[in-house]
C-alpha cells in the first residue's frame, strides 16, 4: 500500500514581536536606573545663611570647590589637594572656560583658603563663580 506523501509547506515561525517588546523594555528599565543614580557631591559643612541670595537652578555640570572647618579642599565632595585643585580649574579655563563654578564654604572656614580658590579662579580667567549659602528647601533633613 503506498501511502500518498504530504507536502507540508508549512513550516513553523517564530514570532519577533514578544522578543522586541522584551529587549525594549530591557532598555527602558536600564536607561531609568542609570538616569536616577545622582552622585553626592555635597561636604558635610555649616552653610552661611543670606538675605539675598539669587537662587540658581541646580546644575549637575558645574564644578563644586568645597571647604571645610578646617581649611581642607573638596573636588566634586572628595578630598584633594591644593595642587590638584588647581591642575582641575586649569583644565576647566582650557576645556569650558564658561563652566560654572560653585564654592561650598564652612562659616568657620579660615579667609585665606577662600582666597586662595579666589584667586586661582582669577589666574585661569574663570568668572562663573558662585558661593553656595544655607537654603531652607535644598538642606533640608
Amino acid at each position: 500500500m503506498n501511502l500518498p506523501l504530504q507536502n507540508n509547506e508549512d513550516e513553523p515561525e517564530v514570532s519577533m514581536s514578544p522578543l522586541i517588546d522584551c529587549v525594549f523594555l530591557l532598555l527602558i528599565f536600564f536607561l531609568v536606573s542609570t538616569m536616577t543614580k545622582v552622585k553626592n557631591r555635597d561636604i558635610p559643612i555649616d552653610l552661611p545663611t543670606s538675605e539675598s541670595a539669587i537662587k540658581l537652578k541646580p546644575d549637575d555640570k558645574q564644578a563644586i570647590v568645597g571647604l571645610d572647618n578646617d581649611g581642607n579642599f573638596y573636588w566634586d565632595g572628595q578630598p584633594c589637594s591644593t595642587n590638584f585643585m588647581l591642575e582641575q580649574l586649569r583644565t576647566i579655563c582650557i576645556t569650558t572656560p564658561d563652566r560654572r563654578i560653585r564654592i561650598d564654604m564652612d562659616k568657620g572656614t579660615p579667609f585665606g583658603r577662600f582666597v586662595e580658590v579666589m584667586d586661582a579662579c582669577q589666574f585661569y580667567n574663570l568668572s562663573n563663580i558662585g558661593i553656595r549659602t544655607y537654603d531652607e528647601n535644598y538642606n533640608k533633613n
